[in-house]
């Protein structure tokens, strides 16, 4: 059994709603031909909890200030088995509220760690940063497809979808959907078999958070 509460916070980041969207960054260089996409997020700071690093890091890449949305359930994924999801109780000694949604561990030199997902809310306009330099904004539909189906960025955004492009892109190239999106799927879909809806979530109580 991982030790949770012990293990390195390494990266975190945010499940950011806006009016019914998700947003995920695309990666500006190509994996195995194709573009990334890729969670809002990065690497934790000495001092910072998981969730101050997902603010910062949100703000950076995309220039959106965020508050929290309660998440009721947060689930464990390992690196090395990630169809597999786990619903678990979060407990970290250096964390504080609030809680993640998805907790992924991988190990390192013989240490756990541990990246982080938060699920959040914005009212501001999304911006590319320099270091993201493309903003996808997508619905949920869009999420499943997009984890099923293979998908062009030309196909993409002649059927409607919504991106922010501040670089040029090979729109003839296929969209690669990364771990954190893959796994929003899957929480999407299990949240929809108990009737609920991630970004339909009012915001939590704990107004404090920073």
């Amino acid at each position: 059994m991982i030790d949770l509460q012990h293990a390195r916070i390494n990266t975190a980041g945010a499940y950011v709603c806006m009016d019914g969207y998700y947003v995920f960054a695309l990666g500006i260089k190509l994996h195995n031909g194709h573009i990334p996409i890729v969670r809002l997020g990065g690497h934790r700071e000495r001092h910072e909890t998981g969730w101050q690093c997902a603010v910062r890091e949100v703000y950076e890449e995309a220039n959106l200030p965020i508050r929290p949305l309660l998440s009721q359930t947060t689930y464990l994924s390992d690196w090395d088995r990630m169809e597999e999801l786990q619903e678990i109780h979060w407990r970290h000694k250096s964390d504080q509220k609030p809680i993640p949604i998805l907790v992924v561990t991988y190990s390192r030199e013989a240490s756990v760690h541990l990246s982080l997902m938060y699920l959040a809310q914005t009212q501001g306009f999304p911006i590319p940063s320099s270091e993201v330099k493309g903003l996808l904004l997508l619905k949920e539909e869009e999420i499943h497809r997009l984890c099923h189906e293979p998908m062009t960025l030309e196909h993409y955004l002649h059927g409607g979808g919504r991106a922010i492009l501040h670089a040029e892109f090979d729109t003839s190239l296929f969209l690669e959907p990364f771990v954190q999106l893959r796994l929003l799927s899957r929480i999407l879909k299990i949240q929809s078999q108990a009737r609920s809806h991630l970004c339909g979530m009012p915001p939590p109580s704990y107004d404090d958070v920073e």
